[in-house]
């Protein structure tokens, strides 16, 4: 599981729906300041942490003076959004961030970066029939969900059917080449949104799958992206 320390002022780059961070396999925490995010990050050692220049609090300069002197903290991977000037460039450096990103910040090119900081697989937004089956709920018997995107790790499944993180389930569905795929999955992050059918969404997390159907997937993505 990867862990992502973002700013709250800049989820709105990220935490969309179907957006990069809406992963099986990471774990998003929000901060609303500096002090924030060193509490966050000395409780749960984030592998990334994204935020803003000037978030209030202590001086990011502060902040980040105190995580690479401290040995536990200080491997995290860290990308700054600033506005464009000298000024602001500098402060950057001087805070030892891995990446700036400057306002208007390129999408794609921001979450390339964060893809490859995270090292983890790109997923492919595909929608298809899904048939779950959880014990002890539906009655023993499968339910139809539909699937939003997968990776060769995961997938993101919505649903009516209000079901909870930790709960496992039974998967079966076909990629679009006719492949089945089948095996055993957790949810380990739900979401439900406010309106529209199907509002409940889940992060699966593959806990028993053949290998050779996390190929056909990983295969089935790469000629996609």
């Amino acid at each position: 599981m990867h862990k992502v320390l973002l700013a709250k002022d800049l989820e709105h780059l990220f935490m969309t729906k179907g957006g990069f961070l809406n992963r099986a396999d990471i774990r998003v925490l929000s901060a609303t300041t500096n002090n924030d995010i060193l509490s966050f990050h000395s409780a749960e050692e984030a592998d990334l942490i994204i935020t803003s220049l000037d978030l209030p609090g202590i001086k990011v300069e502060e902040l980040f003076a105190i995580i690479r002197k401290n040995a536990k903290l200080r491997e995290v991977s860290v990308i700054i959004i600033c506005k464009d000037t000298l000024d602001h460039r500098e402060r950057c450096k001087n805070c030892g961030a891995n990446a700036v990103f400057t306002v208007p910040v390129d999408i794609v090119q921001l979450s390339a970066k964060v893809r490859q900081f995270l090292n983890v697989a790109p997923r492919m937004f595909y929608r298809a029939a899904l048939a779950v089956a959880i014990q002890g709920k539906f009655r023993d018997r499968p339910r139809p969900f539909w699937t939003v995107n997968i990776s060769a790790s995961g997938m993101l499944i919505r649903s009516e059917e209000a079901l909870a993180k930790g709960d496992a389930l039974f998967f079966s569905f076909y990629l679009p080449d006719g492949t089945h795929i089948s095996g055993y999955g957790e949810i380990v992050w739900t979401n439900h949104l406010e309106t529209g059918i199907a509002a409940h969404l889940y992060g699966i997390r593959f806990t028993n799958i053949d290998p050779s159907m996390h190929t056909a997937i990983a295969e089935l993505i790469s000629r996609q992206t």
